[in-house]
């Protein structure tokens, strides 16, 4: 994957690269996401936690290759939400294994008066092969001391995706768990997203959403909840 990925880093300028890699804050924050399969845990983990300076609410590792004040373009790499474990769920012990999802991403976001509108997709080169699109409405915040931004998320999950995580094949199928070919699926996503100045150049990162998933993936045999709910709180420095 960083073969692939070294041609195309190298032809964008010096600058622009740091501008867009390493940005202005450097954060981690701890995860908290419900499972939505049968017996599964809900999970905790670490990621990065940065506040969003430019305003254009773009998440992930990304490099700019088209921007204005209102408009922006770019392409990146990223993870899917899905946990690949299953939620550690002993039920589902027996399943096959599943790889970790590395998404290429490309995507837009244009400001408009009330908030950022972002759309984008993803295709995973490591795991299912499967296709991701997103729509995301993120307003303007609420408050002017603390940063409270609400958001809206549509999503379409293609055949790939939806069945390798949800789908049971013959040979998994048994008694209660019967075989199960999932489609493509629509999901719906809301959250907030919190930013809260401290002192120094520290900031206070946070999240909560919840996402909504359609019968493709509710009605597999293997998922109990078709709403899961997630969140996020770290901590950002700003170092330059």
């Amino acid at each position: 994957m960083k073969t692939r990925l070294l041609p195309l880093l190298l032809c964008i300028p010096g600058a622009a690269l740091a501008d867009s890699l390493l940005p202005a804050d450097l954060g981690l924050g701890v995860t908290v996401r419900q499972s939505p399969f049968v017996g599964g845990d809900t999970s905790t983990g670490v990621a990065p936690a940065t506040p969003d300076r430019d305003g254009f609410d773009i998440s992930g590792l990304s490099v700019d290759f088209g921007q204005s004040e209102t408009q922006r373009f770019y392409a990146g790499v990223g993870l899917d939400e899905w946990d690949h474990k299953r939620g550690d769920s002993p039920q589902l012990s027996d399943m096959r294994k599943l790889d970790r999802a590395i998404n290429l991403r490309l995507g837009s976001a244009w400001k408009l008066p009330s908030g950022v509108l972002n759309a984008e997709i993803g295709k995973d080169v490591t795991a299912h092969k499967g296709t991701q699109a997103k729509v995301r409405y993120t307003f303007n915040s609420l408050s002017d001391k603390l940063v409270v931004r609400p958001y809206v998320e549509g999503q379409w999950l293609s055949s790939d995706l939806t069945d390798y995580y949800v789908g049971v094949d013959a040979t998994e199928a048994k008694v209660g768990r019967p075989a199960y070919q999932a489609n493509d699926s629509l999901a719906m996503k809301a959250g907030v997203k919190l930013e809260k100045p401290l002192t120094g150049k520290w900031t206070l990162v946070g999240s909560v959403d919840a996402t909504h998933y359609d019968t493709a993936i509710s009605d597999s045999p293997i998922v109990a909840k078709d709403t899961v709910w997630g969140g996020k709180i770290g901590l950002a420095y700003q170092w330059r």
